[in-house]
């Protein structure tokens, strides 16, 4: 598996713009204290701007959750001299995914954590994503989401929605993981054969799976744990940190996960345009800036809670897979992005010139 540094992350993401240096914040991976309710109270009547952003998770669960929201509420405040006061809205108390992202759109919300998957009902471009195994890996992911071809093809198409990408988290990629009551192994293309699969809101992985010769199930991740329990599905593909902090102890219901870098399991801060217009010259840069800091706050975070999550599955007796380099190619050879299957999916999301672009994308993604 590709690795990435924090250093080189942090060297990419200072790339793409000015710099901001806030080295206390940047070491933050613990949880902390907010400041008392009347200093709260106090800091949000003395800002000019006040930034709520929703998000599905529990803020407590940093540990094994990257979502980073005391990080975003801590640098932007102090980024913007507290300009810019941050609400974090969590535990989905703003809604779904699905729905925070029209709330951010017709502002509702100034901002929003979402999964690409959610995101990409709204903007189709984004499950380009989701053709497997060609940008999973921390390191394609990152160097392809960072890229000119992707800000072109894929960034600029969420412009008309008024809504902006303010970073991607980077959580690791989707894994082939069965429940308890099934229990098998999923490592080679005929695996998959008639597993009943619950599926995120994803054309691109429905087609995969269909592909697979698997059996998709539409099935609310909020619901996910439940229908497990029930023996309702056999498999499901989230990367190794969202089957552990899933909700309703969906760790308990985890059987053997085979680590097969499917696509890259992307979540996405977003932030309504119309907000960003909003701020002042000097504080929309350092706004944005911030964003520049708390993504390597986010990698960090990510690198500390897989490893618990890691270390907590062991706990459970959950066997973690890792193909070896022939069991990935044999999948890579019936599933990957040079399989004809794809061909009217690039063309459908990326239009008529789809595979050339495609191909950009997936030069971006190699380096």
């Amino acid at each position: 598996m590709d690795k990435l540094s924090r250093r080189t992350l942090l060297k990419a993401s200072l790339a793409a713009g000015a710099g901001l240096c806030v080295p206390n914040l940047m070491q933050t991976s613990r949880a902390e204290e907010a400041l008392p309710a009347p200093e709260e109270i106090a800091k949000e009547r003395a800002a000019k701007y006040v930034f709520n952003f929703g998000s599905v998770y529990a803020t407590e669960n940093y540990l094994t959750t990257p979502h980073v929201h005391l990080q975003i509420k801590q640098i932007v405040e102090k980024s913007t001299n507290n300009k810019v006061y941050v609400k974090i809205h969590d535990k989905g108390a703003r809604g779904s995914e699905s729905q925070l992202a029209n709330a951010v759109k017709y502002q509702a919300m100034q901002g929003g954590l979402l999964s690409i998957a959610n995101l990409s009902p709204l903007v189709n471009e984004f499950d380009i994503i989701n053709i497997p195994f060609w940008a999973a890996d921390d390191a394609s992911y990152l160097r392809l989401v960072g890229s000119h071809a992707w800000n072109k093809y894929i960034l600029s198409k969420t412009a008309p929605h008024r809504i902006k990408i303010l970073f991607h988290y980077v959580i690791g990629a989707r894994t082939a993981t069965t429940v308890r009551h099934y229990g098998k192994l999923i490592r080679s293309p005929e695996d998959f054969a008639g597993v009943q699969y619950r599926i995120p809101n994803s054309k691109t992985l429905g087609t995969f799976y269909k592909l697979a010769k698997a059996i998709p199930r539409a099935i609310p991740w909020n619901l996910t744990a439940a229908t497990a329990r029930a023996g309702r599905f056999d498999a499901l593909d989230p990367a190794i940190v969202g089957l552990y902090s899933g909700p309703d102890n969906l760790k308990n219901e985890i059987g053997v996960i085979s680590d097969i870098g499917l696509v890259h399991d992307g979540w996405v801060a977003i932030s309504s345009t119309d907000f960003i217009e909003s701020l002042d010259a000097s504080t929309r840069t350092q706004f944005l800036d911030a964003f520049l800091a708390i993504q390597a706050a986010q990698f960090d975070a990510y690198q500390n809670a897989r490893k618990y999550c890691e270390q907590e599955f062991a706990k459970l007796g959950v066997k973690i897979y890792a193909p070896s380099k022939q069991e990935h190619a044999a999948l890579v050879h019936a599933f990957g992005h040079a399989n004809e299957v794809w061909t009217p999916v690039k063309i459908a999301l990326l239009g008529p010139n789809g595979p050339a672009v495609f191909d950009q994308l997936y030069k971006a993604a190699k380096g």
